[in-house]
C-alpha cells in the first residue's frame, strides 16, 4: 500500500502512534513526508544542520532492527528536533555562532534517551546565539520564518525548535530555557512550550548559558505529547551535578492566582490583555478558584537575571571564547555577556542573599493558590522593530518569564486565542517545583476549553 503523505499527521504524536499500530503507514513513509515538508517550507532558517539522508536512514535501520528484538519503543518513529546548543556524537554544536562550532564526541544525555525510546532525529535548529535572547532575532543564521506572520519575530531562543513545531515540520523539538526562552516562542507559533523543574531534564551536553538556571524545554502542538516526551526524558543523570529526582509532590490543581489589573503589563497591546482577561473567565468556567496574588516578589526576582551577577555564568561559559573572537558574535549578545564584568564577588553575595528573601516571600503565594496564571509575553513585536532596537522589545518580553528558574519553579506556556491580526497569544502556568504532571492537567484542561 502507498501512503499519500500529505495525509499523515506529523503534528500529532497520538495520530501517529495510532497508524504505526494499524499499519497504515511506516516510519519511512513518516520521515519522507517530514523532508517534503522541509522541503516545500524552502528557506525558513529554521535549520543549522539538516541531518543527511544516509543518517535518517541509518535511524530507520536501527530502529527497525530494535522493534524485531521487542526492545521498549514508547516514541518508537516520532520525528524531532533539537536546538544546536545540544550535542549530537559526530555533528557540530554551534550554539549560534559559526566560529564556536566544534564536533561532539557524545550525545546530551536528554538528547539520547529520545533516541533510544526510538525517536527519529531529523536535525539541529537555530537559535538566538548562545541562548542569549527572547527575540529569535540574534542569530548569523537568520531569523526563523514564524508561521503566523513572517514580519513578526519567532521568539527565542529556542527559535527553530519552535518553528519546526509551529509549523508542523515535526512532531516535538528540544529547546532550553534559561529565562524564558522555551515559553516565549511557544506563545509566538500557537504551541506548547513545557519548562519542567530544573534538573529533572540533563543539561549534560547542552551548551551552558547560566549554568545554575539552565533547564532543557519541550516544544509540542499539544500538552499530552509535551508530557509523554517529558515522561520518557526525565530521569536523574550521576553526570549533571544539578541532576534531581522527582519528589513526587504532585497534587490537584484546584486554585488558581491571577493577577491584579494594577499588577498587569502589556506595553499598550490591549488585545493581548483582554485574551489574558478570557483566559481568567475560562479558568472561572473550568470550576477553579481564581484569586489575585501579589505578583511583586516574582518581578523584582525577574529583574535580577539580565540585570544582576547571574550575567557573570555566561561570561563563565563562553567569555574567553567572546574575548578571544569579538568579531565572531552578535554585538547585542557580544555586549551583554561582556557587561557582566562590572559585578564583582560581592555583588553575587548581596544578589544571593536578596534572592532568598525573594524566595521567602513569594512562596507565600503557595499557601493560598496551587498554580499562578500569567500571559506568556506581554506584546509581540516585528521583525523590524528588534532590528531597530535589538535590547529594549527583548527585556520587555521577559517580564513574566524571568523569575521561574531563579524561584525554582515549573511551567507550561499553552495557545489561548489569536488577536484581531491573526497572531496567536499564549498564557503560562506555574507552579512549584515537581508540580510538572499537575501542571500538565491543567493546561490539557486549559487548551480543550477553548476548543
Amino acid at each position: 500500500m502507498t501512503v499519500k503523505v500529505q495525509q499523515i499527521p506529523v503534528g500529532s504524536l497520538d495520530a501517529l502512534q495510532e497508524g504505526y499500530r494499524s499499519g497504515k503507514w511506516s516510519p519511512t513513509d513518516v520521515l519522507s513526508e517530514v523532508q517534503s515538508r522541509i522541503e516545500r517550507a524552502g528557506d525558513d532558517h529554521v535549520w543549522i544542520t539538516r541531518l543527511p539522508a544516509t543518517e535518517i536512514t541509518r535511524q530507520l535501520d536501527d530502529l527497525a532492527g530494535r522493534k524485531r528484538s521487542g526492545a521498549p519503543l514508547p516514541l518508537f518513529g516520532i520525528p524531532f528536533a533539537v536546538k544546536d546548543n545540544y550535542d549530537l556524537a559526530d555533528f557540530p554544536t554551534t550554539a549560534g555562532c559559526p566560529d564556536y562550532s566544534y564536533t561532539a564526541k557524545q550525545t546530551a544525555t536528554v538528547l539520547q534517551r529520545l533516541l533510544d525510546a526510538g525517536a527519529i532525529l531529523v536535525g539541529k535548529t537555530n537559535l538566538d546565539q548562545f541562548a542569549t535572547g527572547l527575540t529569535g532575532g540574534r542569530s548569523p543564521y537568520g531569523i526563523p520564518r514564524n508561521p503566523y506572520g513572517p514580519e513578526y519575530i519567532p521568539g527565542g531562543s529556542s527559535s527553530g525548535s519552535a518553528v519546526a513545531v509551529g509549523s508542523g515540520l515535526v512532531t516535538f523539538s528540544l529547546g532550553t530555557d534559561t529565562a524564558g526562552s522555551g515559553r516565549i516562542p511557544a506563545g509566538f507559533n500557537n504551541i506548547v512550550g513545557l519548562k519542567p523543574t530544573r534538573g529533572l531534564l540533563s543539561i549534560t551536553g547542552i551548551v551552558p548559558a547560566c549554568r545554575s538556571l539552565d533547564c532543557a524545554s519541550i516544544f509540542a502542538a499539544d500538552v499530552e505529547t509535551a508530557k509523554a516526551v517529558f515522561a520518557v526524558a526525565a530521569a536523574p543523570d550521576p553526570s549533571d551535578i544539578f541532576s534531581r529526582i522527582a519528589q513526587h509532590k504532585n497534587r490537584p490543581i484546584r486554585r488558581v492566582g491571577i493577577l491584579s489589573v494594577g499588577q498587569r503589563e502589556f506595553f499598550g497591546d490591549q488585545e493581548a490583555a483582554r485574551i489574558y482577561e478570557v483566559g481568567i473567565d475560562r479558568l472561572r468556567r473550568l470550576d477553579l478558584v481564581c484569586s489575585e496574588f501579589d505578583f511583586a516578589p516574582f518581578r523584582e526576582a525577574a529583574e535580577m537575571v539580565y540585570n544582576g551577577p547571574w550575567m557573570a555564568e555566561r561570561d563563565v561559559a563562553v567569555g574567553e571564547f567572546i574575548r578571544e573572537n569579538p568579531e565572531s558574535v552578535v554585538p547585542v549578545t557580544r555586549a551583554a555577556i561582556m557587561a557582566s564584568s562590572k559585578f564583582t564577588a560581592a555583588d553575587a553575595f548581596r544578589a544571593y542573599y536578596r534572592l532568598r528573601e525573594l524566595r521567602a516571600v513569594a512562596g507565600k503565594t503557595w499557601s493560598n493558590v496551587d498554580a499562578i496564571f500569567v500571559p506568556t509575553a506581554p506584546t509581540i513585536y516585528t521583525v523590524d522593530e528588534v532590528v531597530a532596537d535589538p535590547s529594549g522589545p527583548n527585556a520587555r518580553l521577559s517580564y513574566y518569564t524571568n523569575f521561574v528558574n531563579l524561584l525554582d519553579l515549573c511551567a507550561l506556556a499553552v495557545p489561548s486565542g489569536f488577536s484581531s491580526r491573526k497572531l496567536p497569544v499564549g498564557v503560562t502556568f506555574i507552579a512549584e517545583a515537581f508540580q510538572d504532571d499537575s501542571l500538565c492537567e491543567l493546561g490539557a484542561d486549559y487548551v480543550r476549553s477553548i476548543q
